[in-house]
């Protein structure tokens, strides 16, 4: 932990930057300030600061887009940095630009891909914090010495500059379920519920909000007192009027209930996310969630509509083990009933590093040669297929400009529309017919557009080995030698498909021993 940042001797406040990296699957070079659900995570960090004897400063590259203030870096004593693992490479280059304008600048990290590679995270940051937020105040006293920390950890909203009609708050810590793609598996860190005053004193922070988030990984989770006692709060703030409504991240097993479904109603609850990954009982399985398999997909987001309230959700084509046929079915038919939503995304399975699925993808030889972190994106296809390979390439593409049939879906919304327009408030109408545009049209909004760099350069080929990287892996300042490989994407795999020699002292034990093997074209 000691990274030799000792400043016990500054004559003022100790400046700390927050930085949440991001980096767009589109290559873009804009944030997505409209998108909802927001990091809150920037929030929480800070508030492990001492309030009053610190200076911090937020950013959110999602919300505003590229991290390019030099000025601000040069004004830090510390940079934080976090994000998700398709960020990681965003967080190199952040600190490649900090060290140049400020070399004696102390750079921490953290997040899933720290906690998973510590040992790689070593060659470029100064401090990796592989538990959670309240490693930060070791941090803290490392670099300035004690007293700079809180008394007691609360998220500074008054700095998120990003909360506007949505507020974010957290009721819980981890996931009591282990899903064989999900980080939290990796990780395998006990659920905990935080104490309800701890919940009741978020929402009055944050001010009046049309919708209160709750970024919990499951709000239903642990056990089912500290569960109804969230619930029996969320009526006294409704009932309070402290916001308009608010939304939560539940499992599915949480609909099999209907109390549950009524102490949600009545409380002003307007909609959930879940993660439904696909209608497939097979493919569930495969996943290892089971708790998917309680209720039908179809019964469980039919029962929260008829409830009142919309359930979204991402539907996951897993290539690997799936035909592209069976996936387009499954969405055929979801779009020819209107009782339930249409999907809010559509994505890849992404194998993440750690992860069961990673591991047998790996040891399948089924990851692509010369594979990149940065590939790890839901919307690049990064490892062999059922189906031929370039039929799969194209049919990516299609998921990216819509693999719906425009008119089948003005049909269902017109059909959604009138099911539910005397179920549904106005405000959860708008939310679950915006889901027709993310299906039909899920670039829309996002930036698909690069300007720094020719559109050739720029074309997405939805195939890892092909796929340019964008602009960001271009310096906009000059930068020392010694920082150029801060700008190289991390590779995952070597040319043969194997686990990278940069990634073995982390995840070597990962990988049986297998007979040498050629690799193949991408395209076979």
């Amino acid at each position: 932990m000691d990274g030799g940042f000792h400043r016990p001797g500054l004559r003022r406040k100790p400046r700390i930057l927050i930085i949440n990296c991001f980096s767009d699957k589109h290559r873009g070079t804009r944030g997505s300030p409209h998108f909802v659900p927001q990091s809150v995570t920037p929030v929480y960090l800070a508030g492990v600061f001492h309030p009053r004897k610190t200076e911090i400063h937020l950013h959110s590259e999602f919300f505003g887009g590229p991290f390019e203030d030099l000025e601000r870096l040069q004004w830090a004593d510390l940079l934080v940095l976090t994000g998700l693992n398709a960020s990681f490479d965003r967080m190199k280059q952040i600190t490649a630009y900090a060290r140049t304008v400020y070399p004696e600048i102390a750079v921490a990290v953290g997040g899933p891909v720290p906690r998973v590679l510590p040992n790689l995270c070593e060659r470029y940051f100064d401090y990796v914090c592989t538990g959670d937020i309240e490693q930060m105040a070791d941090v803290a006293d490392d670099c300035f010495g004690p007293g700079y920390t809180a008394d007691e950890i609360f998220p500074r909203y008054d700095l998120m500059n990003w909360m506007r009609l949505v507020g974010y708050a957290e009721t819980t810590r981890n996931c009591n379920f282990r899903c064989s793609f999900c980080s939290m598996t990796v990780e395998d860190r006990p659920f905990q519920a935080y104490d309800p005053s701890f919940m009741r004193r978020q929402v009055e922070a944050m001010g009046y909000k049309q919708c209160v988030m709750f970024l919990d990984q499951n709000f239903y989770g642990g056990p089912r007192d500290h569960f109804n006692t969230r619930m029996e709060l969320m009526q006294e703030l409704y009932d309070e009027k402290r916001f308009r409504g608010w939304a939560g991240l539940v499992t599915t097993d949480y609909f099999a209930k209907d109390e549950n479904l009524k102490a949600a109603a009545d409380s002003g609850c307007i909609g959930f996310f879940s993660g439904v990954e696909s209608f497939s009982p097979q493919q569930i399985a495969a996943f290892n969630k089971d708790q998917n398999l309680i209720l039908p997909q179809e019964q469980v987001i039919s029962r929260c509509l008829e409830a009142g309230m919309v359930l979204h959700y991402g539907l996951v084509f897993d290539p690997y083990e799936r035909p592209i046929r069976e996936f387009q079915d499954e969405l055929e038919m979801i779009v020819s009933n209107h009782r339930i939503t249409l999907p809010s995304f559509l994505t890849l399975a992404i194998p993440l590093l750690g992860t069961p699925m990673f591991q047998q993808r790996l040891n399948d030889g089924a990851l692509l040669p010369n594979l990149k972190l940065r590939e790890m994106d839901g919307r690049t296809l990064i490892y062999r297929t059922l189906d031929p390979f370039e039929q799969v390439v194209e049919y990516v593409g299609r998921m990216e400009t819509g693999p719906i049939e425009k008119k089948k879906l003005f049909v269902y919304a017109w059909r959604f529309f009138r099911h539910y327009r005397g179920t549904l408030s106005p405000w959860a109408m708008i939310s679950g017919l915006l889901n027709v545009i993310s299906t039909g049209m899920p670039s829309l909004g996002t930036n698909a557009r690069e300007k720094k760099v020719p559109r050739e350069a720029r074309r997405r080929t939805f195939n890892a080995s092909t796929e340019p990287l964008g602009s960001l892996y271009q310096p906009v300042i000059s930068v020392p030698s010694r920082y150029e490989d801060h700008f190289q994407p991390l590779l995952v795999t070597d040319g043969q498909g194997r686990l990278h020699k940069d990634l073995q002292d982390d995840l070597g034990w990962m990988e049986e021993k297998q007979p040498d093997r050629i690799s193949e074209p991408a395209s076979n």
